[in-house]
């Protein structure tokens, strides 16, 4: 048989104390659900916005960097050719791509360049080239 009293059985101490038990164990669950609950909306927004910004990235098209060189025409400056090459997606202003410019061809200082001279410059491409 059974061990456990019936709650007609018990006395008013026992019940009570039987209906507390019975009180922290509903409390208890409720606490887990919420927490589950809680902790499932936690994983469901992250994967969400992995989502949204894996494809976001996936939309955008690559552009890889590629280098020609050219030569400077009468009148040109680093800013013409500036114009001419670069891609505002890849550098934050002309100033820091004329400094590139500038590295790639020992400049110490983007005046120094004349008609004829030869340079290499930067300029990005979606296209594969092999």
């Amino acid at each position: 048989m059974n061990n456990t009293k019936r709650i007609y059985d018990m006395t008013d101490s026992e019940l009570r104390a039987y209906k507390r038990k019975l009180r922290r164990q509903r409390e208890q669950r409720k606490k887990l659900i919420s927490i589950t609950a809680a902790l499932l909306l936690m994983v469901v927004c992250i994967c969400s916005y992995r989502g949204i910004t894996s494809k976001a990235s996936d939309n955008a098209p690559v552009a890889y960097k590629y280098y020609t060189d050219t030569v400077v025409k009468g009148g040109e400056t680093l800013l013409t050719i500036a114009d001419r090459y670069i891609d505002y997606d890849q550098y934050k202003s002309k100033q820091a791509y004329i400094d590139e410019v500038c590295c790639i061809n020992n400049l110490y200082d983007a005046s120094e360049i004349r008609a004829g001279q030869r340079i290499v410059v930067p300029y990005y491409s979606t296209e594969f080239v092999r």
